[in-house]
């Protein structure tokens, strides 16, 4: 009996590696990148296959995502960082999602098929679009961040600027602020701290003479031994 029982689970382990295996070969992940908070993900996924793209919310920042899809079986799940459920379940609440952040860090949006499509190997194809930053993070850094997010360094050095670029100074953390100036590679910035607005990590720095301050685009920006 103990064979006769071994030699099943062989079977249906047997039947269901393909399938699983199939399924790995099509997942991916893939981190969003966003132009003024809003970034849209076309793609295919079949059967067991899904998507999984990643995002950096700031708590409290508003979240809206919806999905255009050619099959009705075809949904997205939710999920903030940590945990183990999904904060929003489309295959029981739809294809649209807005709310906020109730932790800063990375989101997971899971494009995926119902389980009855999947065994038929169904094709979707899909546009999931995400849009972040409509109502600004209310604890931008803090205990929720990971520490290069909770503020960084003491000091930046702004480097990787093609020549002739300067990196440009804000008012406030969007790319549509006032410029208050202008600053070239190798310049040594102070910190005062970064969040994640509308998907793109932001800093507010100040010169070391303490005359300009302002928001930069994080992407530029390294960790500095010390002024020059």
């Amino acid at each position: 009996m103990v064979s006769q029982g071994l030699a099943i689970v062989a079977a249906i382990i047997l039947v269901a590696s393909p399938t699983l295996a199939s399924a790995r070969e099509h997942t991916r992940v893939e981190r969003v990148t966003f132009k003024d908070g809003r970034a849209t993900l076309k793609g295919r996924i079949k059967g067991y296959a899904y998507a999984d793209y990643v995002f950096p919310v700031g708590a409290g920042e508003s979240m809206r995502l919806s999905l255009k899809t050619n099959r009705l079986s075809n949904y997205f799940n939710v999920t903030a960082p940590g945990a183990e459920e999904a904060m929003f379940i489309g295959s029981s609440s739809g294809a649209d999602f807005s709310g906020t952040a109730p932790v800063a860090g990375d989101y997971t949006a899971r494009v995926y098929l119902m389980r009855s499509a999947a065994r038929r190997g169904t094709v979707a194809n899909y546009a999931l679009t995400i849009e972040l930053g409509q109502t600004s993070a209310s604890e931008p850094k803090g205990p929720d961040y990971a520490d290069g997010l909770t503020g960084g360094p003491d000091r930046w050095e702004v480097f990787g600027l093609a020549s002739g670029d300067s990196l440009t100074l804000r008012d406030r953390p969007s790319a549509g602020a006032t410029s208050v100036a202008a600053v070239a590679n190798g310049a040594i910035l102070t910190n005062l701290g970064c969040r994640n607005t509308g998907g793109e990590r932001w800093c507010q720095v100040q010169d070391p003479a303490g005359n300009r301050r302002g928001w930069v685009k994080g992407g530029h920006l390294r960790e500095a031994a010390g002024p020059k």
